[in-house]
């Protein structure tokens, strides 16, 4: 499937699954430094032959933020365009007051935190798979709780 493919929202459904991945999938795919930055840039290569990426608009703040502080700001122009060319535009979700007033409820029943409860809702929202390197903060939290959704740390991936 191409991103051409993709301008007609009906070929969307082409790809076999939607997946929501956590900032920090992306900042150690791009970092290449980290105990599981393997594993995240395998989760990456099948965007978007066998996944289309379904991300909050917030993706990009704390992707490219936290390469601008940790690296340069070079580089974090070039996790912007990487972004950009993995999330197609109709799927990344900006959200506006409801939204947010919605989300912040997950807090609550998940014990997670604020930023995290807008990626979990947004593959809620989407029945999209939500995959985390944060394990015990969040992924085991949501576990805990058994979502509608399939979520995965990293290293448990089976796809």
């Amino acid at each position: 499937m191409s991103w051409k493919n993709l301008e007609n929202p009906e070929n969307m459904y082409e790809a076999k699954r939607l997946l929501t991945l956590d900032a920090n999938v992306f900042v150690a795919a791009l970092k290449r430094d980290e105990p599981h930055s393997d594993e995240c840039v395998n989760i990456l290569n099948k965007v978007p032959t066998e996944f289309l990426l379904c991300e909050p608009s917030i993706v990009y703040q704390e992707v490219c933020g936290t390469i601008a502080r940790k690296i340069d700001l070079e580089a974090a122009k070039h996790a912007e365009q990487s972004l950009s060319k993995l999330i197609h535009p109709l799927l990344l979700i900006t959200y506006d007051k409801s939204f947010c007033l919605s989300s912040y409820k997950l807090c609550h029943e998940y014990k997670i935190y604020s930023i995290d409860a807008l990626y979990l809702k947004t593959a809620l929202d989407f029945s999209a798979i939500l995959v985390s390197l944060d394990k015990e903060d969040f992924i085991d939290k949501i576990k805990s709780k058994k979502p509608r959704i399939k979520v995965y740390h990293v290293e448990e991936f089976p796809y």
